[in-house]
């Protein structure tokens, strides 16, 4: 398979097409991404991915999660759906799944040109109830497919996840090396700690249904028959949080009507841009919150560039 290097004409040209990027005027043009995730071990991930989708240009984010400190600063920017228990459950996914619904309803009634997102993971994976949630979250995707979703990690891996992102329909699956090797469908030989490669990254997308995006130095991406990777990345992105602030970019592009290769591309460009812009303004002690406002940066910087040669 054919690997196709991103460039960075390709990410501006993708950058453009973006619903609110590009100027949309009609509230609910950036479209609205619904954050499922959080648990009293891992509280921020989900107020920070929300946060990071309000800073791609998406319109609106409601956030599910348990409460926590960073839920404070999040309520600023983002409706925060109450969850009555430390841990998400099976109710908070059926009134995130009404809402949903409505949300819909309305910017099709105002003629908005986004989409509803739901985005699940950030910070599940600690809560003690994961696996309910997830339950839940298939029975209300068997009776609702309307919205786009994004997956932000391995669901746990192994065929039980494997086929809990094809019932929940993903468009596209978030997964660090860790995350990939425990979800792909053959087991790898014993002691191959490796990056996958382009052939075993291609099969589990066309098993799961999904765009896959493999996190790294080099970012790869794949649908299951064409593959690209994005080289704008930084080690220094290897820390806590860089992941749900891709995962929040990733949906709020996916908001705007961008098709889930191109908004994953361009998702990789903007935060691995922005890590490298931050490792040399800052220096390695860089917080994850710094990200967010360096992705906004980054995509005002990818927008008022040009190809053209300058006049000398």
């Amino acid at each position: 398979m054919d690997v196709v290097n991103v460039d960075q004409s390709a990410m501006r040209e993708a950058a453009q097409r973006a619903v609110a990027v590009a100027g949309g005027g009609v509230k609910g043009d950036g479209g609205l991404v619904l954050v499922i995730g959080g648990s009293r071990a891992y509280t921020a991930p989900p107020y920070l991915a929300g946060l990071a989708a309000r800073r791609t240009g998406a319109h609106g984010v409601r956030i599910a999660a348990p409460p926590g400190p960073a839920a404070v600063h999040a309520a600023l920017e983002a409706h925060l759906i109450e969850t009555p228990g430390p841990e998400l459950d099976a109710d908070a996914v059926r009134t995130v799944a009404r809402l949903s619904a409505r949300i819909a309803e309305r910017l099709t009634a105002d003629g908005a040109r986004g989409r509803v997102v739901w985005l699940v993971g950030p910070g599940l994976g600690g809560s003690p109830q994961a696996g309910q949630v997830l339950d839940a979250l298939v029975e209300a995707r068997r009776q609702d497919r309307a919205a786009a979703l994004v997956v932000d990690g391995s669901l746990g891996g192994g065929s039980m996840a494997r086929r809990r992102v094809r019932a929940l329909g993903a468009d596209m699956v978030l997964l660090n090396r860790h995350e990939a090797r425990v979800l792909l469908p053959r087991a790898r030989p014993s002691g191959r700690e490796d990056a996958l490669d382009a052939a075993e990254l291609a099969e589990l997308a066309r098993e799961l249904g999904a765009v896959v995006v493999a996190k790294g130095e080099v970012d790869r991406i794949t649908d299951g028959i064409r593959a690209w990777q994005v080289s704008a990345g930084h080690p220094g992105l290897a820390r806590h949080g860089t992941g749900d602030v891709l995962a929040g970019v990733a949906a709020g592009l996916l908001a705007q009507k961008l098709p889930a290769p191109d908004a994953a591309a361009l998702a990789c460009h903007l935060v691995g841009t922005a890590g490298a812009e931050l490792a040399v303004g800052t220096g390695p002690g860089w917080l994850s919150q710094d990200l967010l406002g360096a992705v906004a940066a980054a995509l005002r910087d990818l927008l008022a560039t040009t190809d053209e040669p300058r006049p000398i």
